[in-house]
């Protein structure tokens, strides 16, 4: 390992000790059985003994997750409040309270700047020397890895163009905006060749919104001609090398999710799974993909249920997957503070999901 990495390495142990401590402890699990394996058979519906979970406070997983490693070793987080820095993509922001700072500066909000702009590589998006020490620890601790999409498709556009220009691009800078995206569709393609030379990453996770509350941001016609071939590309690319493919995705997207099946998605992760409804997932979409889904981030951070009432939902996620074998693993918002929700919340979901089933 270089100066540089060893350097990196010793100042994530030193800044997140606690949480790498909780990150790489082991959970209970059945007798000779990993976090890992409980992972692989839940996503290919192979009867798991029990739910494979991710929860925080305290952090208790089946997963790593590189997003949440990443972010601790990002020098982003020692800048002040309302502080201005310019990222690797040549986005401009301003550092703001939780987790996403307030982008103020759109570099391609013109594409006519498209031909001067300069993408940084794939090698300086994922740094190997770095994280593969932390991916041989998390695969002696029996975890399932899950590795971290550096370019994120459509939210990168959303970051490079500014929303409004985005959308409208399709139609007023048709040969631009394909070409950008293209760029963009090749990035991750090389994103993912390195992800997969760590051998002991077991997936590619991306973060995509394409919905909002009341539906899609977008008609499903100009989802399928502008954003679902690359999505496609992406995930035969991590298919090729081993890799199950993770898609995040918030908002009304039921619209969405046979798209998602049909090229070849293996897990969709929710954190807004009442828009839909925990029985129409399973009704329509159960066993064709596995779900990854949170406690509604929406109704547990504005609705403030009470503890009946929380228990009563985590019942009803897990009682609508009940028959299928696998196909159903249960999650936390991972920057709870950045959306409000308690300690208190956290106990009480984690305690319902244990009694209830994660622990039978």
């Amino acid at each position: 390992m270089s100066t540089a990495a060893t350097r990196c390495r010793a100042k994530a142990l030193d800044s997140a000790e606690s949480w790498l401590r909780e990150a790489l402890s082991t959970v209970p699990t059945p007798a000779g059985e990993s976090s890992r394996d409980l992972v692989r058979q839940a996503l290919k519906m192979q009867g798991p003994a029990r739910v494979p979970y991710s929860f925080v406070q305290p952090l208790q997983s089946d997963f790593f997750e590189l997003t949440e490693l990443e972010r601790r070793l990002n020098p982003i987080n020692d800048l002040a409040l309302g502080e201005a820095y310019t990222d690797a993509w040549q986005v401009k922001h301003e550092v703001a309270k939780g987790l996403f700072d307030q982008i103020v500066g759109h570099p391609l909000k013109n594409l006519e700047a498209l031909a001067d702009y300069q993408f940084p590589s794939a090698n300086t998006l994922v740094d190997l020397e770095v994280l593969r020490p932390f991916v041989c620890d998390a695969r002696s601790a029996g975890k399932y890895v899950v590795a971290a999409d550096p370019v994120l498709g459509f939210e990168r556009l959303r970051s490079l163009m500014g929303a409004e220009s985005m959308l409208l691009a399709p139609r007023r800078e048709s040969e631009k905006f394909h070409d950008l995206q293209q760029t963009l569709v090749e990035l991750t393609v090389e994103s993912i060749e390195l992800v997969s030379q760590m051998e002991d990453v077991d997936s590619f996770m991306t973060w995509q919104d394409f919905g909002m509350q009341s539906g899609l941001m977008m008609r499903l016609e100009e989802f399928r001609e502008h954003y679902k071939p690359g999505l496609a590309k992406a995930v035969r690319a991590a298919h090729e090398k081993g890799l199950d493919f993770i898609l995040h995705c918030c908002g009304s997207i039921r619209e969405l999710i046979p798209e998602f099946v049909e090229i070849g998605v293996d897990v969709l992760q929710l954190d807004q799974a009442r828009l839909i409804g925990h029985e129409i997932l399973r009704k329509e979409f159960g066993g064709e993909i596995c779900f990854w889904n949170s406690v509604d981030t929406v109704w547990s951070s504005q609705e403030n249920p009470t503890e009946e009432q929380i228990r009563a939902e985590v019942h009803a996620m897990l009682q609508a997957f009940a028959d299928l074998p696998g196909g159903f693993m249960a999650r936390h918002y991972p920057q709870p503070q950045d959306i409000g929700l308690s300690s208190r919340f956290h106990e009480i979901s984690r305690k319902a999901f244990v009694r209830t089933e994660v622990l039978r």
